[in-house]
Parts: structure tokens; C-alpha cells; sequence
């Protein structure tokens, strides 16, 4: 905790505090209900100007999945090669926590800030859905604003960054067209238990090693072993191939195992002269997670603005 300054401790003993000391990682059943816990006591109030509705988009395997849709009012949406911008936001948890509600504040506020429509998902959940349901779903949302005409912007947090960036991977022939950026917040990317990052924070205070393996492990069915090889949908890292990915931009956390995965991801994409920043200096003395901490946390304020207005460059055709 030396890293933190006073306001991110007081962010980590709010989010600990809804979750017992040990045991937090095994009984999935409970590390849901301690999520929610969490996550409501962080909510914020959200934009009044924000029309917010809920729909379902059907899945190539006839599931329905879940979307809900945050439209700015009064503001007018500017375009990009002719396609309307839209933000597709995919929510971390591991791949097994989180859903429509665990983000929707945070959603709510980046789409009025950066005055864009911006669509959010329910991906199936390990271990009740193994993968590959959750990038499946996360395509099958995708692939229909496509079809519908629109330009893409993928961010996501965490795991939800993972998913964004296989996205890419699986949609790159969209790029320059449809496919705008990737903006990917804490991200894991290189499935590589072997990184400094790895071995310095292994107990950093809102993510572990340890809990990076259960989320690894319970995605393919609780062991490892089952895990896809050289698979793109499966980790991003897995690519044969970078080139052709849309520009990209990354935001680490400093105190966080996944730290390096940024800067193996970055330094991958630009050998292959794909536009990329890891941004690493907004996210210094922040810990995995920091997004619930916007309100509490200068620094982490800060961050929160700055993924707004590299996503609203996007947009614009400006980054």
C-alpha cells in the first residue's frame, strides 16, 4: 500500500470491505454477490441527458444477448467516413462477474462526455458458459452494428479489454472503415504468467496472480490445460499477425500483475506498424479496477478523462 497515495487506499479498504478476507476467488456464487455489493456502493448519479434502453441482439447459436444502448441528448454525433460513431463498451469481471448493471454509470457518463452513442454487453459468464460463448456474443453484438452501418470504437476494462482486442483481431478487415480504434483499459493480453509485472505485484491489492489464474482456469473449464493454443479469439496475443489492427491505445495500471501485458501488447503492434500508445504515466499509483474510482480518486479522475477524450479523438479522427 506504500504506492497509494492516501485517496486510492481509501478506494481499496471501500472495495475489500465487501469481500471476506479469504476465499474471495473460489465460490463464484458469492464472489458475485460481493461484486454487486461492491459495485453498487461505488455508483454514481447518472447523466440526466443520457437516454438509456435496453434490447437484445440474437447470437449466431439463436442465444439472445443482452445490450443496452446510451444515447447523448441534444448533442450531435459527428461522423467518420461516413459510418455514425458508436462506442462498444465490454465490462471486465474475469469472465466471471459483472453485467448490464455493474457498469452502467461508468457507461452512462463516457457516453455524455464524449457525446457519442455507446452500446454495452452481457456476455455469457464462465463457468455456467464456457468459452468461446463470451467472444462469440461479444462478435454477434459487433458484427450487427456493422451490418448496420456503423463505425466502432471497442473499449473495455479487464477482462473486457481481453474481448476487445480479440474483436479486433477477428475484425481487422474493418479497419479504416468500420473499425475506428481499440481502447483498452487494464487489459490482460498476453496470458503469460511469467512477466516482472507478474512477479512484483503478485499480491497487488484488487488483483492477484493467483486470482489470474482462477480467471484463466474457470474460463476453459477450471484447468489450464484445456486452454486454446495460438487461438486470436481466445487471447489476443495470439494473433499470427498484428498488421491491419486499428490504432490502439492502452491504459496500465501501475500496481497491477497485467502492467506489462501493455507494453508486450504495444511494442508487438508497432513492429507490425499498427498505430499504438500505452499510455503508462496516467496510470501510475493506480491499482486493477480504478475506473470505480473516478469520484474518490484525483488521479484516477484524471485517468477516467483521459480514456474520455482519446475515445471522443477516435471519434473524430483525430488519434
Amino acid at each position: 500500500m506504500t504506492l497509494l497515495d492516501p485517496q486510492m487506499q481509501a478506494f481499496v479498504a471501500q472495495t475489500l470491505q465487501h469481500y471476506p478476507v479469504h476465499g474471495a476467488v473460489t465460490n463464484v456464487i458469492q464472489q458475485r454477490q460481493c461484486y454487486r455489493d461492491m459495485y453498487r456502493s461505488f455508483a454514481a448519479s447518472k447523466p440526466t441527458r443520457v437516454l438509456i434502453k435496453d434490447e437484445q441482439v440474437k447470437g449466431p447459436d439463436g442465444h439472445l444477448i443482452p445490450i443496452r444502448h446510451y444515447q447523448p441528448q441534444g448533442i450531435s454525433s459527428p461522423k467518420m467516413l461516413s459510418y455514425p460513431v458508436q462506442v462498444v463498451y465490454l465490462h471486465g469481471g474475469g469472465f466471471v462477474v459483472g453485467d448490464l448493471d455493474s457498469h452502467d454509470d461508468l457507461c452512462a457518463e463516457m457516453a455524455d462526455i464524449c457525446g457519442f452513442n455507446l452500446v454495452s454487453v452481457a456476455y455469457r459468464l464462465a463457468p455456467e458458459h464456457q468459452y468461446p460463448c463470451d467472444i462469440s456474443d461479444c462478435l454477434a453484438l459487433v458484427d450487427h452494428l456493422i451490418h448496420r452501418g456503423k463505425a466502432i470504437i471497442l473499449v473495455g476494462d479487464s477482462a473486457g479489454a481481453t474481448l476487445a482486442a480479440c474483436v479486433a483481431n477477428a475484425r481487422s478487415s474493418y479497419t479504416g472503415t468500420q473499425l475506428l480504434g481499440q481502447v483498452l483499459i487494464y487489459p490482460a493480453l498476453a496470458n503469460d504468467a511469467s512477466t516482472s509485472s507478474m512477479h512484483e505485484h503478485a499480491h497487488a491489492p484488487l488483483l492477484t496472480k493467483e486470482e489470474m489464474t482462477f480467471y484463466h482456469d474457470i474460463r476453459v473449464g477450471g484447468s489450464k490445460a484445456t486452454a486454446p493454443i495460438q487461438d486470436p479469439l481466445y487471447c489476443p496475443m495470439h494473433a499470427q499477425s498484428f498488421e491491419g489492427l486499428p490504432p490502439s491505445h492502452l491504459f496500465p495500471a501501475q500496481i497491477d500483475p497485467l502492467f506489462d501485458d501493455c507494453e508486450l501488447y504495444a511494442q508487438a503492434l508497432k513492429i507490425a506498424g499498427v498505430a499504438v500508445k500505452n499510455h503508462t504515466q496516467v496510470g501510475y499509483g493506480l491499482v486493477h479496477g480504478y475506473l470505480r474510482a473516478r469520484h474518490m480518486s484525483d488521479k484516477a479522475g484524471a485517468n477516467f478523462q483521459h480514456i474520455c477524450a482519446t475515445v471522443s479523438a477516435l471519434g473524430r479522427g483525430l488519434s
